[in-house]
């Protein structure tokens, strides 16, 4: 029997660069949710560098949008020809994610790609003390408002492929991990699940779905939870970023509707035993119950 154990990377490689004409952005807009910082901020950057002609930072404070959309103006080469924008959006409303598309419609805007990197984290207690407005909090952001943007996205720029990309965690499949967050990790399994079942009904040439987990970044989420340059054998942060260009690419349209992560080597992926598994198992890389 195959086994499954692809080379993992804790810094970018040739693969995944963004400045690969492979993996070149050019003529899309791109979409970040909770791109402010860290990881999205990232993702973001590496659109940007990918050639995107339009970068959108989405986040709930309007100075963090706005010192965010400044740095990465700082930091792109002056060969970028391409547009960043920052707009204020809270993820936890409905209504606030239909204003924002809205503006877009009234703007022309078609978005091409969609990263769903905002989230939120519980507050630290056993699952049976968290109670109901906590737990839908989580799910409201986690999984609600992912399954908002991506029917949002369905629905404009119809006949061009789109990329809907969820930034997700290791938490899905290793609970122990994450033990103080437990309701972070079952909503994020939820709509990991939710968009798995989404791509069974959307072929990946009108939307392509992935969700990764971005690797072990010290963030300032990480920071806030405690943890420090000492705890960790961290991940670059332009691991996931470089990966979710490779992933909104033609190269990774095998992987629709599956998870991965972003530190596994992609042309390992494309080969071998890694490929035997993924073509001959539909439901290698997704969620379900083991043993059934």
């Amino acid at each position: 029997m195959a086994t499954f154990s692809p080379a993992t990377h804790r810094h970018s490689y040739k693969a995944i660069d963004p400045n690969r004409p492979a993996l070149s952005q050019k003529g899309r807009t791109v979409v970040v949710t909770g791109g402010s910082t860290g990881i999205g901020y990232a993702i973001a950057r590496a659109f940007a560098q990918a050639s995107a002609d339009r970068v959108i930072i989405l986040g709930r404070r309007a100075e963090t949008v706005n010192n965010a959309v400044d740095s990465l103006r700082t930091v792109l080469p002056s060969s970028f020809q391409g547009e960043v924008q920052g707009r204020v959006v809270n993820i936890a409303s409905m209504e606030s994610i239909d204003a924002f598309w809205d503006k877009l419609h009234e703007d022309n805007i078609n978005v091409d790609v969609v990263v769903l990197n905002a989230a939120s984290f519980s507050k630290v207690a056993p699952v049976l003390e968290l109670g109901v407005e906590t737990l839908l909090q989580d799910y409201q952001v986690n999984v609600l408002a992912g399954y908002r943007f991506a029917q949002r996205l369905s629905k404009q720029n119809l006949g061009v492929k789109k990329y809907l990309l969820n930034v997700s965690t290791i938490a899905i499949h290793k609970p122990d991990l994450a033990p103080a967050n437990l309701n972070y990790g079952a909503s994020k399994n939820a709509a990991a699940l939710l968009l798995q079942l989404m791509a069974r009904n959307v072929p990946d040439h009108e939307i392509q779905i992935i969700s990764f987990h971005p690797g072990a970044v010290l963030t300032e989420t990480a920071r806030a939870h405690g943890y420090d340059e000492n705890t960790l054998p961290w991940d670059d942060v332009d691991v996931p970023g470089h990966f979710a260009v490779w992933a909104a690419s033609d190269e990774a349209k095998f992987l629709h509707g599956r998870f991965v992560h972003a530190t596994w080597d992609v042309t390992d992926l494309q080969a071998g035993e890694a490929k035997a598994l993924i073509n001959g198992d539909p439901d290698f890389l997704k969620i379900g119950v083991k043993g059934l």
